[in-house]
């Protein structure tokens, strides 16, 4: 820790790790945002906070999020909001304040639904750390938010992953109208 940091600074950077933290962000991308504070005292606020240890493994990327085409609903709906609350271009910059309303939010709304832990549901992003990941990823434009003039809706594209880039609203309503379509021969 560098002594040039004042002592307010310290203070807000302690708030903002403590208010990621307690969403269960893992250490390794509050550090990213938060220069006063060493690794091991970020590992050691997450303990005090949640009695336990961050979770070991791989980080989650932004293209292996999507599960299912119904899951892209709930992922253009926390992108939407993300982007409606950011005060910042969000092609190009995260905006944390934002993050953290419309992951609230988004958490609020689907509180009952939401499978924070493995095996994921439908509804994602399932836990903060896959919310901060996508916003990374609509930073460097792997995940983008398009307008659909079919449908009129916005809808969330994630480059690389294994589905197409289109509209899934429409896909999901093309498949439901030829799934039920009765066969006439």
């Amino acid at each position: 820790m560098s002594a040039w940091y004042t002592y307010e600074d310290r203070l807000r950077d302690h708030y903002l790790a403590y208010q990621l933290l307690k969403r269960k962000l893992r250490p390794t991308f509050v550090k990213a945002h938060i220069k006063t504070i060493s690794q091991h005292e970020l590992k050691a606020m997450y303990y005090a906070i949640h009695f336990h240890g961050p979770s070991n493994g791989q980080l989650p990327l932004a293209k292996t999020i999507p599960a299912s085409r119904e899951s892209f609903l709930y992922l253009t709906l926390f992108l939407s909001i993300y982007q409606i609350t950011s005060k910042v271009d969000t092609q190009s910059q995260l905006d944390v304040p934002a993050i953290l309303f419309a992951w609230d939010y988004f958490h609020r709304t689907f509180e009952h639904h939401i499978a924070e832990e493995r095996p994921y549901g439908k509804v994602r992003p399932a836990n903060f750390n896959e919310a901060w990941v996508i916003a990374q990823g609509m930073r460097e434009g792997q995940v983008v938010l398009k307008y659909c003039p079919r449908c009129r809706h916005n809808f969330s594209v994630f480059y690389e992953s294994k589905f197409r880039p289109v509209c899934q609203f429409c896909e999901l309503a093309d498949a439901n109208v030829n799934s039920f379509r009765p066969n006439t021969s």
